[in-house]
């Protein structure tokens, strides 16, 4: 996925509401995987912007994994 269709992505959950802030404290997987996929979506463009390329192919790995926890728990609950 591209910068800028996961930016899109991160501030589209921002203005839903979806995305978090600070860590949640509550055991639910569903949200502990959406804070994951914004926090390494957050590191994964830190480290393409530093030129660190595998660095950030890990951290996309890890926010596609995350994300697709987050989106396959929310078709879950509709």
């Amino acid at each position: 996925m591209d910068t800028t269709r996961a930016r899109k992505m991160q501030l589209a959950a921002r203005r839903n509401g979806t995305a978090h802030g600070p860590a949640p404290d509550t055991g639910d997987p569903a949200q502990i995987a959406a804070y994951v996929a914004d926090v390494t979506l957050e590191m994964r463009n830190l480290a393409k912007n530093a030129n660190l390329t595998f660095l950030a192919y890990l951290l996309e790995m890890s926010f596609q994994e995350a994300f697709d926890l987050t989106r396959q728990r929310e078709e879950a609950k509709n």
